[in-house]
């Protein structure tokens, strides 16, 4: 039976169209995926779905019935609720009264929603104490808590959105069991995702969404991540080669572990950063680091391995220790109050618009110098076509560069906000999932990004839980488990899909 039916939906935003009659159904016990390049406006149908934005024309109906919210609250009393990537919740609120807020049980006193709690957190694989405040947990698992509130709900249709792009191999799996138990249910879920293999491995039919209208809709069982990936974009697309590393990099024994997570140590001007017996106390147990001028580094593990503490160690943000740092051959320390403290740069895409202004426009937000600063004209001119060439080279759905940076789609902003922080990234930088949420062009264009600054002698550390984006982007691959290196994954000459799989084997063995 159709649960949802959306039929001809438009919507602009001021000359720009969105979505352009837009017509399909989604039915009981049905996994319906959704994907698109960014700005196709995947998030803009799934938020009319929820609620959250209204449809300029269409119509909706939900078990038969108009289906018109007006708002998010609304759709939700009506049965639809939506889990959203960069979700918002009070934090404030403990973990238990965020899993219930909006429900009947809301009122209810902590003690009693407590192990209710748990019970629906253990559903989706989140092992945090029910009477953690959200405001103490990591922003990437809120997700997660907003999935077991959907559980807690008596929702009809649940439209995910991107929630899995910040999850790691076995979360993923978990949010998949979720996924199906809601199925059994008979309810009806909108799976939109840009990790197209693992969402194949959930949805019953796809819909592909392309210059705002439904391109494809087809059983899942008739598609493959490869023509998925071209009809997505519209034409064919070559699966991505290995990484071609600026410099020569170490000769390592291919996914074997590495004993005190030792490697060849290099000498010589060709490297950038030398870390020996890195510590953090309690979650870190001595790791050593070498990254060579032009070297793609990445670093993974699960949410306890110390894989995130490591990273920022190395940026400054978290207190640690080493038997020897060297930056360029020059000593360094970790210490906050240390002569020459290493405080590497660090790119974090979860920071509110991307560390940028969403009020600001395109022009200003990729402009170095400050705006209306003096200047010759010819400088204004080569600055504002840089501009342009940016917008154009990143494929960015917009019809003026005085757009509002807010306006553009997530994966647009996090396109541009990466490449205006790596225009003045220098030296060695730390990047936290440089690829997250964004299509398979897209992917492509942030790689051509790193070759570009790796060219020139910039050095890059990685840190993703992502394996087709370490696999498509790294030199090597380090995983992390007890707070050591317990294994280096050399990328040279192996196709995409083997690094993938391998980097997944060892993490799930860590």
């Amino acid at each position: 039976m159709t649960l949802l039916q959306v039929q001809g939906l438009t919507k602009s935003y001021g000359a720009r169209r969105v979505l352009r009659e837009v017509s399909f159904a989604v039915d009981e016990g049905e996994v319906v995926g959704l994907v698109g390049t960014n700005g196709a406006g995947k998030s803009t149908l799934g938020d009319i779905v929820a609620g959250i934005t209204p449809a300029d024309g269409g119509s909706m109906t939900l078990q038969g019935s108009p289906y018109a919210p007006l708002s998010a609250d609304d759709a939700r009393h009506l049965g639809v609720g939506v889990v959203e990537q960069l979700v918002r919740i009070d934090p404030a609120l403990t973990v238990a009264r965020a899993v219930f807020r909006g429900t009947p049980q809301a009122g209810r006193p902590q003690a009693e929603l407590r192990r209710q709690a748990q019970v629906l957190l253990a559903e989706v694989a989140l092992d945090v104490d029910p009477d953690t405040l959200v405001g103490d947990l990591p922003h990437f698992v809120h997700g997660l808590v907003e999935t077991a509130r959907v559980l807690a709900e008596d929702t009809r249709l649940v439209v995910l959105d991107e929630v899995s792009a910040a999850l790691l191999p076995l979360e993923v799996s978990r949010l998949h069991a979720v996924t199906g138990r809601l199925r059994r249910q008979g309810r009806g879920v909108l799976y939109i995702s840009h990790r197209l293999p693992e969402m194949l491995e959930v949805v019953d039919r796809v819909l592909v969404l392309r210059e705002g209208r439904i391109a494809l809709d087809s059983p899942s069982a008739d598609l493959d991540p490869e023509r998925l990936a071209a009809e997505t974009v519209g034409a064919p697309v070559a699966p991505p080669a290995p990484r071609v590393a600026s410099v020569a990099a170490p000769v390592l024994q291919d996914d074997v572990p590495v004993p005190a997570d030792t490697h060849p140590a290099p000498s010589g001007d060709d490297v950038a950063l030398q870390v020996r017996n890195l510590r953090v106390p309690g979650r870190v147990e001595g790791v050593d680091l070498v990254l060579r001028r032009g070297e793609v580094v990445g670093l993974t593990g699960h949410r306890a391995s110390g894989v995130a503490e490591i990273a920022d160690a190395l940026s400054g943000e978290l207190p640690a220790v080493t038997d020897e740092l060297l930056l360029h051959g020059e000593p360094r320390s970790l210490g906050p109050a240390d002569e020459c403290p290493l405080r590497l740069p660090a790119y974090h895409p979860d920071q509110d618009a991307y560390g940028v202004d969403p009020g600001e426009t395109i022009a200003r937000t990729l402009t170095q110098e400050a705006w209306g600063a003096l200047t010759d004209i010819r400088t204004e001119i080569a600055t504002l076509r840089g501009v342009i060439r940016t917008v154009h080279q990143f494929d960015v759905k917009t019809l003026s560069i005085r757009t509002v940076f807010g306006a553009l789609s997530g994966g647009d902003q996090h396109k541009l906000a990466l490449a205006r922080w790596m225009a003045s990234a220098r030296d060695v930088v730390v990047l936290h999932e440089p690829t997250r949420g964004l299509d398979v062009r897209a992917r492509a264009q942030v790689r051509r990004l790193l070759d570009e600054a790796t060219a020139h002698g910039t050095s890059v550390v990685v840190v993703s839980v992502d394996p087709d984006e370490l696999a498509e982007c790294c030199d090597r691959v380090g995983i992390v488990s007890g707070g050591r290196v317990a294994r280096w994954i050399d990328t040279r000459e192996l196709a995409v899909d083997a690094v993938r799989e391998r980097i997944v084997e060892a993490a799930t063995a860590a």
